[in-house]
C-alpha cells in the first residue's frame, strides 16, 4: 500500500531538515509549532521510518532522513518547475504554432510578424509549411496548420480572418511587348494572349481573383503555362512565354527583361471587394483556440 503522504508535509520536513529547530522552522513558515510538529509525525508515520533524532537540546537527520531530504528538495524543485512550464503554456508563452503561408507575396509583412512574436514568446516553436490558400483552408479544418496566411478570396466553415492588408496587382510584361510602352493596360487588351499563372489544382488564391479580375472584364484568359514559383514565373516571362498578373510586392527585386503596369482600373466592373486587390489575411479554425494562437493573434492586432 502506498504511503498517504501531503505536499505540506514534505514542505515542512525540508524547512525542518534545514533549520534543524521546530522554533526557527515555525518562524520561518510563518505558523505555529505544534501544527509542524504534528504534521512530521504522521510523515514518519506514514513512511513507517524516523526521519529525526530528537532530544531536549538538539534535532538531527537520521541516515534515512538524509535520504529523503535530497529526494524531497528535487520533488519540490520538479513541482515548481511544473507549475512555471504550465502557467507560461496557459499565458501561450511556450508550445508550438504550426503556421501556413502562399508562396513568395507578402514575406517582409509576414517576417514583421514573425520577428516581432519570437521576441515575446522566444520559447514557442514556429514550423512553417508552404502551401497555396486553398490547401491551408483544407489543412485548417483538418487540424494539420493552426494558423495562415492567406488570400481570403477563399473561405470555408468555422474559418475566422484577420486582414493585414491589400495591394493592387500589376500586369507583368516582356520588355518587346507592344503595350509595354503604354503607363496603364486594359485588361481587354490582353484578351488574347497567353497567360501565365499559378497552378489551377491548387487553391491558389492569386489564380481565383485573375480568374475573376478577368471575367469582370468579360473575357476568358487564354491560360498557357502554370506554375506556383514566382521567378520561374518572371523568367517565363522575359521570355516570351506570355503575361501574368502578380501583387506589387512581388516585383520589389526586381527581374531583368520585365516591366510592370497598372491595370486600368474603369476596365473592371466597379464592387464593393474589387478582386484586383490582393490582400493578405490571418486564418484561423474559430472553434479550436488555444494559448498560443491567442498570443500570436494579439501580437498581430498590436501591430495592426
Amino acid at each position: 500500500m502506498k504511503p498517504n503522504i501531503e505536499l505540506r508535509q514534505l514542505r515542512y520536513f525540508v524547512v525542518v531538515a534545514e533549520e534543524l529547530n521546530f522554533t526557527r522552522a515555525a518562524q520561518r513558515l510563518q505558523i505555529a509549532q505544534p501544527p509542524i510538529s504534528r504534521q512530521i509525525q504522521a510523515l514518519e508515520k506514514a513512511l513507517k521510518i524516523v526521519l529525526f533524532n530528537r532530544t531536549n537540546r538538539r534535532v538531527t537527520l537520521t541516515p534515512a532522513g538524509q535520504v529523503f531530504l535530497a529526494e524531497c528538495r528535487q520533488i519540490l524543485q520538479q513541482l515548481e518547475q511544473g507549475v512555471r512550464i504550465a502557467q507560461r503554456a496557459a499565458l501561450g508563452e511556450t508550445g508550438q504554432l504550426v503556421i501556413g503561408f502562399e508562396g513568395a507575396f507578402h514575406n517582409e509583412a509576414i517576417l514583421r510578424i514573425v520577428q516581432v512574436f519570437r521576441r515575446q514568446f522566444s520559447d514557442v516553436e514556429l514550423i512553417f509549411q508552404e502551401m497555396s490558400s486553398g490547401k491551408q483552408m483544407d489543412a485548417l479544418q483538418m487540424q494539420h496548420i493552426d494558423i495562415g496566411f492567406v488570400d481570403p478570396i477563399i473561405s470555408r466553415e468555422n474559418i475566422s480572418f484577420m486582414q493585414l492588408l491589400s495591394e493592387p496587382m500589376v500586369v507583368v510584361l516582356p520588355e518587346s511587348h507592344p503595350l509595354a510602352v503604354q503607363e496603364t493596360i486594359a485588361l481587354l487588351q490582353l484578351e488574347n494572349a497567353p497567360w501565365i499563372t499559378g497552378r489551377r489544382d491548387e487553391g491558389c488564391g492569386l489564380l481565383l481573383r485573375f480568374l475573376e479580375i478577368c471575367r469582370q472584364a468579360g473575357f476568358v484568359p487564354n491560360i498557357q503555362q502554370e506554375t506556383n514559383d514566382i521567378q520561374m514565373r518572371l523568367g517565363f516571362v522575359a521570355s516570351g512565354l506570355g503575361i501574368t498578373l502578380l501583387p506589387l510586392s512581388a516585383l520589389a527585386s526586381g527581374y531583368e527583361g520585365v516591366v510592370h503596369r497598372e491595370i486600368v482600373r474603369e476596365a473592371v466592373k466597379e464592387i464593393d471587394d474589387p478582386t484586383d486587390q490582393v490582400k493578405l489575411a490571418i486564418a484561423w479554425q474559430s472553434d479550436r483556440m488555444s494559448p498560443v494562437l491567442n498570443a500570436f493573434l494579439e501580437v498581430v492586432r498590436s501591430m495592426s
